[in-house]
């Protein structure tokens, strides 16, 4: 175990969540070991509430506020934060969820005692409804786990570690966020697929050091099948290389109907067909293969103004 406890920044994004930011500040106050810092980054909100609440809490000193002067979506603020953040360690907490009070030195501990590891991850609180918690475990977090479909459906088996604390030497190991995905985008997905095939050393910590408020946010209610399929196309040598190339087919196929491509429906059913011939399947595959397009597209125009009124 290291002699020196690794320094810690916390780094929160805030657009429009207003008073809920003073929850998520005290939340890291209240800390049984504080961080070096807080990094707040303002991305453009034009919410007078959450520039206010801003203003009250950048007069902390512990409060470094960044005000974006463009909106750049959930990576390009990220990307700032961490690009301002001193600590050796960056705790990423979005604006409307909170941190359990020993979140922190859970995650300094275990940093200290494997100096090689460039992320932990841990149980968090997934608040359903308000003062509704259950423990989650995430359990198996790798890619060849993550990325397959859950059975007998055909979304993925994505774990939530969006917000999972990592090396700030990762972050800039892997490049960063890529901005080209935005906030209606799998960012932090696309992201962390990118620190896992790195092949870093990572821990599992069996605390919960996150406090995912489910219920106040919008996000995870809006993946799309458009999402996926973005993440599939830029990551087709990933799932490749863990066995998964006929499910990041799959995701491409439901993807290109959804959008209305027609000219890649075409070939990658051709595609999915051949995998099928060869042993390569599962039940999402006949399903994927088998929906019609015009449901799809149906179900992306109802998506859409559904996003537009939200």
């Amino acid at each position: 175990m290291s002699n020196t406890l690794p320094s810690i920044s916390v780094v929160i994004t805030c657009y429009a969540e207003g008073a809920l930011l003073y929850e998520a500040v005290e939340s890291v106050l209240k800390q049984s070991q504080p961080p070096l810092e807080i990094i707040l980054v303002n991305d453009a909100s034009p919410h007078a509430e959450t520039n206010q609440v801003c203003q009250d809490l950048a007069q902390n000193p512990i409060v470094q506020l960044i005000k974006r002067s463009q909106n750049g979506g959930p990576s390009s603020a990220r990307n700032d934060g961490f690009q301002a953040a001193q600590g050796e360690i960056l705790v990423l907490l979005d604006a409307d969820d909170l941190l359990p009070e020993n979140a922190l030195e859970n995650i300094q501990k275990a940093f200290a005692q494997s100096p090689s590891l460039g992320f932990v991850y841990g149980n968090y609180l997934r608040e359903n409804t308000a003062g509704q918690c259950e423990i989650i475990k995430p359990g198996d977090i790798s890619l060849k786990k993550m990325l397959s479909s859950k059975p007998f459906r055909v979304s993925s088996q994505w774990t939530l570690i969006g917000t999972t604390p990592l090396k700030r030497s990762l972050w800039q190991a892997v490049g960063g966020y890529n901005t080209e995905f935005e906030v209606q985008d799998l960012h932090d997905v696309e992201f962390w697929i990118r620190v896992i095939s790195s092949g870093c050393d990572y821990q599992y910590i069996p605390d919960c050091i996150y406090h995912w408020r489910k219920y106040l946010g919008k996000n995870s209610r809006k993946v799309t099948p458009e999402a996926w399929y973005k993440v599939a196309k830029k990551h087709l040598p990933n799932y490749t290389k863990v066995g998964l190339d006929y499910r990041a087919y799959e995701l491409l196929l439901l993807g290109s109907k959804w959008c209305g491509y027609s000219h890649e429906v075409k070939q990658h059913s051709k595609k999915l067909i051949d995998f099928t011939l060869k042993g390569n399947f599962q039940l999402s595959t006949f399903i994927i293969l088998l929906i019609p397009a015009w449901l799809l597209q149906l179900l992306a125009k109802k998506c859409s103004k559904i996003v537009d009124q939200i």
